[in-house]
Parts: C-alpha cells; structure tokens; sequence
C-alpha cells in the first residue's frame, strides 16, 4: 500500500512540473555547533501541499554542498535529526542556494525566493520581540494592584494593534509572492485559521488553483 501512495505521489510531481529534472545546489555552513556532526541532515520537498521528495544524508564536516534533483520550484524543509536545527523552511529553485546555521539560529538566502523569505522571517522575529515586550509588560501590570483599569486598557489595545499589524503584514507578503510555491505555501496555511473578514482579503487576489482548492467563489 505504501508502495503504491508512493507511486501515486510520483505521478503527481511529475504532472505538475516540467518533464525536465534540473537540479538545486544546497551549501550548508555549520558554526559553533560541533553537536551537529554525524547527525541525520533531512531535506523535504513540498508541491502543492503533498511531499514529493525526502532524502537524508549525513553530516560529516560543517561545510558541505548537496546536488539535489527538484521538478519545478517547490517548498523545501530542512531538519537535523535530534537536534535544535528543525523545520527550517526554504524554497526549492534552480542555483546555489546557502543555509548558515551558527549555533541554533539559522539564515539563508541566495535566489530570488529565498532571499524574499528571509527577509519575512526576519521581520517576523521582530514582530515576535515586540510581542515579548508586551507580555513582559502584561506580567508586571496585572500582578500589580496599583494598576488601573485604564492601564491594562492600553496595554490590551497595543497587543491588538500589534497583532493586526502583524496580519496586514502577513497578507500583503502573500499577494506579492502568490504565484510562486512561497505565496501558495502561506495561503494554505493562513486561510483555514483567518476569520471571516481576512479570508475575503486573501480571496480577492487567490489563485484560480487556490480558488478550487478551498472552495472559493
């Protein structure tokens, strides 16, 4: 059975993409993390919200460079097995495409989409300090019984502006990448959680593949 889902998936791959098979290279640099050597390195391939592709190797210095074989551009996941470098989520497109892992952290870039992602995520992790700001600041004041209701107030009002910041954020970075795997990749995963009022947003620039894919008229 498992044989065949895997034929299946094969088939789908090769009816979404390009009969030819280019391929991608992946240069991994590796610092201050030693505990990383001889471990498993994972690279997954995503089309269209299914797996295509998984393969592992394993990591035996902390620079090496990978040939991987990819149909069309596609999402790409990368995790090292038992270890803190997990879901590191990329693009698979033609070229030489560079992962720095520097202790935990991690950056990427080198082609068109995945220098757009990491500009988003690093956006995103300054979005997510602020919101630590907060919450900081939530602690302090509602363990404080000198604080006044108008206080705590303020403090509601600036999370959910924060947070509506965030989302418009979210959206536009999707309407700009929606024809490529990046902006697919994003729509599926924040139309099924976004009210109402968001999804008609998403809707008015989705795909006619998306448009099918979630029911929307």
């Amino acid at each position: 059975m498992k044989k065949i889902l895997y034929l299946v998936l094969v088939a789908i791959f090769f009816a979404s993409c390009s009969s030819k098979q280019p391929k991608f290279e992946l240069e991994v640099n590796i610092q201050n993390n030693a505990s990383l050597l001889n471990k498993k390195f994972v690279v997954t391939q995503i089309v269209d919200g299914s797996t295509i592709f998984s393969d592992t190797f394993k990591i035996k210095k902390d620079r090496f460079v990978l040939d991987i074989p990819f149909q069309c551009p596609a999402m790409m996941n990368i995790s090292i097995v038992q270890s803190n470098v997990n879901n590191v989520l990329m693009a698979a497109e033609k070229g030489r495409i560079v992962l720095n892992i520097d202790g935990t952290n991690t950056n990427f870039g080198g082609s068109p989409l995945n220098d757009r992602l990491q500009a988003f995520n690093n956006a995103k992790d300054s979005v997510f300090e602020l919101f630590r700001q907060i919450d900081k600041e939530y602690e302090i004041i509602f363990g404080d019984p000198k604080s006044t209701p108008q206080m705590k107030e303020e403090l509601r009002e600036r999370r959910m502006m924060l947070l509506t910041q965030n989302t418009d954020r979210i959206i536009a970075f999707i309407k700009e990448n929606i024809d490529n795997p990046v902006g697919e990749y994003f729509f599926r995963n924040n139309y099924i959680i976004y009210g109402s009022q968001r999804k008609t947003e998403l809707a008015k620039f989705a795909t006619e593949k998306l448009k099918k894919e979630f029911g929307i008229k």
